[in-house]
Formats: C-alpha cells, sequence, structure tokens
C-alpha cells in the first residue's frame, strides 16, 4: 500500500461548533446517500460519530481533514454504522498518520473489530497511527476538556433477543444513544446535542431528548407522529432527521408538513453533506 500525505490543511479554528451530515441513508443502501455518520466539528477538535460504508468518501467529497479526527463513537454494530471503519483506518494509515485513535463503541464489538482489522491486514503492529479501542457500556460517560458524552442504552437490538437465546450467542444487543454538553463560550451556557442513533421506538428518547439544542435522530423506526409528538413535548429547539429510508426518499415536504402540524418548525432533513451551525 503506497503511502501519501494528507492532502487537507489544519483548520483555523475561527469557527464555532458545526454538524456536517455524511452519510444520511438507513441500512438499504441508496444511489444518493452514504450510510450513517456524521461529524461534530469544534474550535479544537472533530469527533466523528458513527461511521457507515461511504464515510471515507464523503469526508474526501466534503474536503474534511480526516487525520485531524482524534474521536470516533459507534451507536452499535450493525454494518450501516460501523461498515466504513475499516477504510476510514487503512486511509489514514497510508497518509501516514502518527496521531493516536481513539475509538468508543460498544463493548460487544471490540473482539470483532479487532479479529476483523487482522482479517484486513491491518495490523496494529504494522499500522502508522495507534487505535486505541474502547467499551461503551449502558452509563458510559466520555469527559474532556470540551464536551461531556453520555451513553444511553436503547432497544434497537432487542428483537434480535430470542433468536440469541435459542442459539446461545454472545451478543449483548448494545445499542446506545449519545447526549453530549458543552459550555458555549464567553456565556459560559449549556448547550446539548442529542444523537438517538437507531431506536426501537421514540421512547427511547423519552427521558434524554428534554430541551436539546440539537436532537439528530433518526425517522426509520419509530412512526413519525410519535417522534414528532416527544420532540414537541421534550421542548427540543431544533432536529434534523437522518437515516432515511428509500420510502421517504422525495418525500422531505410531507415529512415538514406533518412537523408543521404538531408546531414544530426547526425541524431539517438530512443529506449528504448538509451542515448546521450550532
Amino acid at each position: 500500500m503506497q503511502r501519501s500525505p494528507s492532502p487537507y490543511p489544519l483548520p483555523c479554528g475561527e469557527r464555532g461548533k458545526r454538524i456536517i451530515i455524511l452519510g444520511s441513508s438507513s441500512g438499504m443502501p441508496s444511489p444518493t446517500r452514504f450510510c450513517s455518520s456524521f461529524l461534530l466539528e469544534t474550535e479544537k477538535g472533530k469527533y466523528l460519530f458513527d461511521a457507515g460504508e461511504g464515510v471515507s468518501f464523503s469526508l474526501l467529497r466534503n474536503k474534511i481533514d480526516f487525520n485531524q479526527i482524534n474521536y470516533i463513537f459507534i451507536t452499535h454494530s450493525h454494518v450501516d454504522h460501523l461498515g466504513g471503519l475499516f477504510l476510514l483506518i487503512q486511509m489514514m494509515h497510508l497518509s501516514q498518520r502518527k496521531t493516536p485513535l481513539n475509538i468508543y463503541l460498544p463493548q460487544e464489538a471490540i473482539s470483532g473489530v479487532e479479529n476483523f482489522l487482522q482479517t484486513l491486514y491491518l495490523f496494529k503492529e504494522k499500522l502508522s497511527l495507534r487505535l486505541n479501542l474502547f467499551p461503551i457500556k449502558p452509563n458510559f460517560v466520555f469527559k474532556n476538556e470540551e464536551i461531556n458524552l453520555n451513553a444511553h442504552l436503547n432497544r434497537h437490538l432487542f428483537a434480535n433477543e430470542q433468536v440469541i437465546r435459542e442459539y446461545n450467542l454472545p451478543n449483548r444487543m448494545q445499542s446506545f444513544c449519545f447526549v453530549v454538553n458543552w459550555s458555549a463560550g464567553s456565556t459560559g451556557n449549556e448547550k446539548k446535542l442529542v444523537y438517538s442513533g437507531d431506536i426501537g421506538s421514540s421512547g427511547d428518547l423519552t427521558n434524554i431528548a428534554f430541551d436539546a439544542d440539537l436532537l439528530i435522530t433518526e425517522c426509520m423506526h419509530p412512526r413519525l407522529e410519535d417522534l414528532l409528538s416527544l420532540i414537541t413535548e421534550s421542548k427540543v429547539k431544533s432536529a434534523i432527521f437522518t437515516h432515511i429510508p428509500v420510502e421517504l426518499e422525495g418525500k422531505e415536504k410531507i415529512i415538514l408538513e406533518k412537523a408543521q402540524e404538531f408546531n414544530f418548525h426547526n425541524l431539517r432533513i438530512a443529506h449528504d453533506g448538509l451542515v448546521v451551525e450550532i
């Protein structure tokens, strides 16, 4: 594998925080969308949330310096949320990255990811960068000088319980929502970002969405009416609907009109490359 330097300059650090949607499709591939992923870009760093197939291409397309991503958070191990991680690691290696990469993912996925990296000949002994894999468990907390992140277990994978029991499989059905908090500038006011990941129903957001400045939520598994009802009852300030299933492609106007019926006026429908300042 021939190596080449990273093609993008360092950021100037003049912007505030922003969200960049890198992939907005559901688990069914789409000709116009990559799989689930978005970037939280701050004054000091870049935080990647989920890494579905196509994330490397989307980073390049959006002219984002992928080697400035130091933290990756994976909600669950479905392929449309995890499948792009391995090519991203290879791209960082080929660009001669030296700084460590911290990857946080469900505890049940760590051994499988380590084994698959070896299967792909991405040996940790050979990589130019050090990979640090950390387990996410219920009530997991991450904190650094910029953000606080809390993980909340949801019911997205619970439908697999019967087959797991029947065949004595090791899977633990670990799927998480993330709540991210930070202080906003000189005012010291706290900001709140909630990311649903994939959920079993809108009920998975009941105890975490209240007063969110931004809710990024999938809109495939929950009923649309239930989701909009929860958003208004939780006093969410703004929301992005992502993980767009094929049957909702091209129906953005219908979704926005439905939101108006619930008196919610600050909804965006995600598309790859959408940028939202927060």
